[in-house]
């Protein structure tokens, strides 16, 4: 396994949720995997609002030194005269945090009255012992405790559910007081010990009802799970190095993650457990049928966290492999159609959409612009593929149309950052919210946008233009990716929507995956291996947190329910509190995304028909004059533009129109009754449906593809040389091909031919 190259990852260059845009606007708080917590207090959001969890208590004047990495926040505290008080560390690695005290006494309490712990149960010699939280601790009262633990739980307390509070010690304890449910304070023999502040049942919300029964008598697996974590809590991880390797022959990419832990000895003899944590979202999806291979035994369903299972394997270092992404060598192909005279209609709209210029593109935020590089960009994204589904002779015009912002495309137009602690400097285009000053949401959403244009400006202009400008621009291009080695988070796998953290939305999610594989198709082609590495690694792991996306929807109902939501597709993700899920049905349908081809592909892989077809009946309910008179539902709630019909377009109409042609196979006559102009990205979709849905190579030039109705025949001109691998998605299987096929391979939703090129080659696929 280790004799390919082990490449440095995130780690290196992400500050992930711990950081922002500059180092003087990072913000105090920040979420975990079952909390929310600045330097002292932490709390836990919920629907009706915001629970306090309590706040550590420091004396008055304090001073802290903070030090963040991608992984974890430690404030070191000392008192105003400079003596030492303590150190906390507050780490996405574990469901809690490690305080070591220099004082001899901690201190917690409970701001809010009546939400203060109401339950203590004490591990004595003769068995556990549950008294009132104020009656507290005291050795020579209670005599020594056996375990290194006492949990506080609020089953009579003002809270709307228990969220159990496990205290894990290394030092033995002299005395607890609790002052009216609300000040807590552990006193120790030693200046010196350690506390470990966690929630054992991870982010599940009990019902107080089950507590309560705790204080008669407390169930053996209850007893299991506490030991299990105070000897996980010696072994505290604090630190996280991820490196990867791609296995191309194996179609793989290999992540190692190494961590470093804060460690304690026991006063009670207990071994310490190490525990290497896999990334929550990659515990979900496994338990969906993501083929993750982790190398060692795991340990399933530890608990849960906002995100999805805790999971680890005994050690310091778990080692997993993650298939490259499915799209990594291809792409859908567009599709000339002939000999079909219902489509005739579809080809001379998109010929005229096309050429005329005025696009209702609606890139994101206030205004459009094709004569500026953002806009041009992302016009190319979605329409340069089209241009090989109309004439020839107008391909130029078109290409002029697409590209005309492009010609000042350079550093001018960017705005460049450095994340904090990393130093990794990342660009954004300067136009992206200029209204409303420097904005640090929605990178992931642009960059990948703006990748995913350079890529196709690259592959459809056949005469090379798109590839001479990409590598005239290279150093800028990598700067455009670089937001997501910059923003990449350990717990999600990709980058965050908002540069603090904070947010993390599906539909800048699906954009960056697409500009991800557009950067590491781009950098193969321009033979810059490291940089395409990178692109590889970064779009495996973001195309798990989509696949987990839609396919984690239960996990989220049975631990975080929401009121009338059907969880079609987990569609937010947040740093403090559980992650929201949507049934497809609301105005914007953000969860597609506009035109990311390989979303409709993996949601056919992943099954998912049947579920989108109830969707869009129950949003056809919601808006019964979608169709015929879409611009009636102008007022999308939170959504930009000063263009409503551009809004409309891009979250309301097109994607759902692009998936009822391309997902749902619709009917092509009720499809094109639609009450406003169709759109370029909208006929092409049109188009593809109507032919077997063809996968060709990123790595040949591409020089067009026909689909004749009458004859039967798909037909692609590619130009390379050597073997190249076509596929086909969802389609019949044709009754031959030529030239002669080197290679078939078939897997779920696929079949792959292997022919040889020699120059511009033509493949027919007969059916």
């Amino acid at each position: 396994m280790d004799s390919y190259r082990w490449i440095q990852g995130v780690s290196w260059t992400s500050i992930g949720r711990f950081g922002g845009m500059r180092d003087d606007l990072v913000p105090t708080g920040n979420g975990y995997l079952t909390a929310s917590a600045t330097a002292t207090r932490v709390t836990l959001e919920t629907d009706g609002g915001t629970e306090d969890i309590g706040h550590y208590q420091l004396p008055d004047d304090f001073c802290v030194k903070t030090h963040a990495s991608w992984v974890a926040n430690r404030y070191t505290f000392s008192a105003r005269d400079g003596a030492p008080h303590s150190v906390v560390t507050r780490s996405l690695l574990f469901p809690g945090f490690h305080h070591r005290v220099r004082t001899g006494t901690f201190e917690y309490y409970w701001r809010i009255r009546n939400y203060g712990a109401t339950d203590l149960l004490l591990p004595l010699e003769d068995g556990v012992k549950h008294v009132s939280a104020t009656d507290g601790y005291d050795r020579r009262r209670d005599g020594e405790l056996a375990r290194p633990w006492v949990l506080f739980f609020f089953s009579g307390s003002s809270m709307p559910f228990d969220y159990p509070l496990l205290f894990v010690f290394d030092k033995r304890p002299e005395r607890i007081e609790v002052w009216t449910h609300e000040f807590l304070k552990i006193h120790f023999r030693s200046k010196s010990a350690t506390v470990v502040q966690l929630h054992p049942f991870g982010a599940e919300r009990l019902e107080k009802e089950r507590t309560a029964r705790w204080r008669k008598r407390l169930p053996a697996t209850v007893m299991n799970k506490l030991n299990f974590w105070a000897s996980a809590a010696l072994c505290y991880p604090v630190a996280c190095e991820e490196r990867f390797q791609i296995d191309e022959k194996r179609g793989v990419v290999r992540i190692r993650n190494t961590f470093r832990y804060e460690t304690s000895r026991s006063a009670w003899n207990v071994k310490p457990m190490h525990l290497a944590p896999l990334p929550p979202i990659l515990a979900n999806a496994r338990h969906e049928g993501y083929p993750l291979k982790v190398k060692g035994r795991l340990l399933e369903r530890i608990c849960p966290t906002f995100l999805g299972w805790y999971e680890a394997v005994k050690g310091k270092e778990i080692e997993y492999e993650m298939p490259l992404s499915r799209f990594r060598d291809h792409t859908l192909a567009p599709v000339r159609v002939v000999n079909a005279p219902e489509t005739d209609e579809v080809s001379t709209r998109l010929a005229d959409y096309l050429q005329r210029g005025k696009y209702m593109t609606f890139g994101g935020d206030e205004h459009y612009d094709p004569e500026c590089s953002l806009d041009a960009l992302h016009d190319l994204r979605i329409m340069a593929w089209s241009v090989w589904s109309v004439s020839p002779e107008r391909h130029e015009r078109v290409f002029r149309m697409l590209a005309r912002g492009l010609k000042d495309f350079g550093q001018g137009d960017y705005l460049e950052f450095e994340t904090p602690v990393t130093g990794t400097r990342w660009v954004r285009h300067r136009t992206i919210f200029d209204d409303r000053g420097v904005i640090d949401y929605d990178a992931e959403w642009y960059n990948g946008m703006n990748l995913a244009g350079l890529w196709a400006y690259a592959y459809y202009a056949s005469d090379g233009r798109g590839l001479r400008f990409a590598r005239k621009h290279w150093p800028l291009i990598r700067k455009i990716f670089a937001y997501y080695q910059g923003y990449t988070d350990w717990a999600l796998g990709t980058a965050w929507t908002c540069a603090r953290g904070e947010g993390c939305w599906l539909d800048g999610v699906n954009y960056a995956y697409e500009g991800q594989l557009a950067f590491a198709a781009l950098a193969r082609a321009l033979g810059r291996e490291k940089d395409a590495a990178w692109g590889d690694y970064l779009a495996a792991k973001t195309e798990a947190f989509v696949w987990n996306a839609w396919q984690s929807g239960e996990y989220f109902q049975r631990f975080f329910p929401q009121k009338d939501a059907e969880p079609l597709v987990v569609a937010g993700y947040y740093e403090g509190r559980p992650s929201r899920y949507s049934d497809g049905a609301g105005w914007s349908c953000g969860i597609l995304s506009y035109l990311v081809r390989e979303v409709f592909l993996l949601l056919e892989d992943l099954g998912k028909r049947k579920a989108l077809g109830d969707a869009m009946r129950r949003f056809g309910q919601n808006f019964p004059e979608w169709r015929r008179d879409p611009c009636s539902y102008r007022e999308g709630k939170g959504h930009p533009g000063k263009d409503y019909r551009r809004t409309v377009h891009h979250y309301m109409l097109d994607p759902r129109l692009m998936v009822c042609s391309l997902v749902l196979r619709e009917n092509l006559s009720s499809l094109m009754d639609v009450g406003v102009t169709l759109t370029a990205p909208v006929l092409e979709c049109y188009l593809v449906a109507q032919a077997p849905k063809l996968l060709v190579p990123r790595r040949a030039r591409f020089l067009g593809s026909v689909w004749d109705t009458r004859a039967k025949t798909l037909t692609v001109r590619l130009a390379g040389e050597g073997r190249v691998k076509l596929g086909l998605a969802h389609s019949a299987k044709p009754t031959s091909v030529a030239p002669k096929v080197l290679k078939t391979e078939t897997s779920p939703g696929r079949r792959f031919f292997t022919v040889k090129l020699r120059g511009e080659t033509e493949i027919t696929f007969q059916f």
